[in-house]
């Protein structure tokens, strides 16, 4: 064992159950945390001075990174993830207790696996499993990775047993291979082996000439030779390429550590891997324990206020604007309440904001800001405002923006800012305000929702000069003027227009068709039957 590798030792602590305080693996994590306990541990909040808001934008866009790294702050899916993970690994332990024979169980048939290097092998001792399973299935970008990362770290990464002469390794997280090849994530398995305990098991087990069987061998009989808590398979999407036949036998394989070889697996993934492990992973006898968790973005309620109220304090400008409820509803139509979106947007809008010398953020730079930087992950958030999974699993491998690179090439200039940038936003929320008193006019007049927002953003984009009074004209010109085409087959049922004449004069169609060349809605302001729009404007 390599010397510089330095693990501690293990210190037991009584953890409240007979069957825990008996057992080394268990005694030896952290004691079991309370709900307060547990978001106390996963909080995290960047530092902050006043001061650095006298330095200049290139000290401050450096100040920045410091939300993409250090800000998160648990909502209750990460509180329930903390507590899954705590008893996946305990239980997981039970059957594996090295103070019983239970566990030289476990190693015996781990080494005849390894002779007839079949993981399948039946074997010939009888032992306790109590490991489970769940897997953890959500958008890209939505903080899957992230609240395990800090989870885990709750963890020691190696726990040494001197009494026992045993090395623990409470979790360990690899990555699925892009190509889905079992041979290169048994090699990735000893490669991460290998940098926990500074032992050669890459060089001795994962040479070329190795078998696909032997690794696998191998890496199930290491797992309880080490004692892993829990293996974390990120990634895991990416099974369902169809390369080197590495859907069903890596799958297998998962199942048979829960199911032979009594250590508790965690699958993450996109939903693109939805099917996949609904189809695969539920053959684990006891993948059902602990279910699965779907992780959720956040939605629009009190959590995602109180979120968006402490990131905003976080702001490196000369000036801090309101947070307005149209500035926090942009942030969530743009971010979809995804988090990493979410901090970038807000992070990039800053960085934004001081290069065009405005040193305030608003509405629409927030959002031109999402049109220009986001582009990559526009059809995703499509998918997310649509609710439709489907269309979600088309999107999963979609990567975030490449905050830093963006940053940094545009303080050298890379990235041209329009010089003019200020006005075109302030324009942008110019054009904004008119589609907010247009759209309660319409509503007013007994418009559809869905049939006004649609035309008079298309008729606010195409005309941005005109006034609202003269938009207005025009929308309602549009909606009196449009028609509904005949149908095709069968004899029309309209009326013709000289069977018009021998209606009442009250009737529209004849007060229409007897003014001659002129409009409908002409006809009606004559009557009186709709009133000026300048009018009804004037008069509101």
């Amino acid at each position: 064992m390599d010397n510089l590798i330095r693990i501690p030792e293990a210190v037991y602590k009584k953890q409240g159950l007979p069957e825990y305080d008996s057992n080394p693996f268990i005694a030896a994590l952290p004691l079991i945390n309370d709900r307060k306990t547990a978001i106390a541990s996963l909080v995290s909040t960047p530092d902050f001075s006043e001061e650095e808001l006298d330095y200049g934008p290139d000290i401050r866009v450096h100040a920045m990174q410091r939300l993409i790294t250090d800000f998160f702050q648990p909502q209750a899916q990460h509180i329930n993830l903390e507590t899954r993970i705590s008893i996946l690994i305990r239980q997981g332990y039970i059957g594996r207790n090295p103070a019983t024979s239970d566990f030289i169980k476990h190693l015996n048939n781990g080494y005849d696996r390894i002779v007839n290097k079949d993981i399948s092998l039946t074997t010939r001792t009888d032992v306790n499993i109590t490991a489970n399973s769940f897997s953890v299935i959500g958008p890209s970008g939505c903080g899957k990775t992230k609240a395990l990362e800090k989870i885990l770290k709750c963890y020691d990464k190696v726990i040494y047993h001197p009494g026992l002469k045993l090395t623990q390794i409470p979790w360990l997280k690899l990555e699925c291979p892009s190509n889905g090849s079992l041979k290169q994530l048994c090699k990735s398995f000893f490669v991460a082996l290998d940098k926990r305990l500074g032992s050669k098991y890459k060089s001795k087990y994962g040479k070329a000439r190795a078998g696909v069987d032997e690794m696998i061998a191998e890496m199930a009989h290491l797992a309880n030779l080490h004692a892993i808590g829990v293996l974390i398979i990120d990634e895991i999407q990416n099974l369902s390429v169809h390369r080197s036949g590495g859907e069903a036998p890596m799958m297998n394989f998962f199942v048979t550590l829960v199911n032979d070889i009594g250590v508790p697996v965690i699958l993450v993934g996109t939903p693109k891997a939805r099917r996949l492990l609904a189809k695969d992973f539920s053959q684990a006898r006891r993948g059902s324990g602990l279910g699965s968790v779907m992780w959720q973005r956040l939605n629009q309620d009190t959590h995602w206020e109180k979120l968006t109220d402490l990131m905003w304090t976080y702001q490196w400008l000369h000036r801090k604007a309101e947070l307005s409820d149209e500035i926090r509803n942009v942030l969530y139509d743009c971010s979809q309440g995804i988090i990493d979106i979410l901090v970038k947007l807000f992070v990039l809008s800053q960085w934004r904001a001081m290069l065009i010398k405005t040193e305030e953020l608003s509405a629409g730079l927030i959002q031109k800001t999402y049109q220009d930087e986001f582009k990559a992950v526009h059809p995703m958030l499509a998918a997310l405002r649509s609710n439709n999974p489907d269309a979600l699993e088309r999107f999963g491998d979609l990567k975030m923006p490449d905050i830093d690179n963006k940053m940094i090439q545009a303080f050298e200039g890379e990235i041209p800012i329009e010089q003019n940038e200020a006005q075109e936003l302030e324009a942008v929320d110019e054009q904004r305000e008119k589609v907010k008193k247009l759209l309660k006019v319409a509503m007013e007049l007994g418009l559809e929702h869905d049939i006004a927002v649609p035309l008079i953003e298309g008729e606010v984009a195409k005309n941005p000069d005109l006034n609202v009074v003269h938009l207005m004209s025009r929308i309602s010109t549009l909606m009196i003027g449009t028609t509904v085409p005949e149908k095709k087959k069968g004899a029309s049922k309209k009326p013709k227009i000289n069977d018009w004449q021998q209606h009442a004069d009250t009737d529209m169609r004849k007060m229409y068709f007897s003014k001659g060349e002129t409009t409908m809605h002409e006809t009606l302001l004559e009557k009186g039957i709709i009133c000026s729009i300048a009018d009804y404007l004037k008069a509101g």
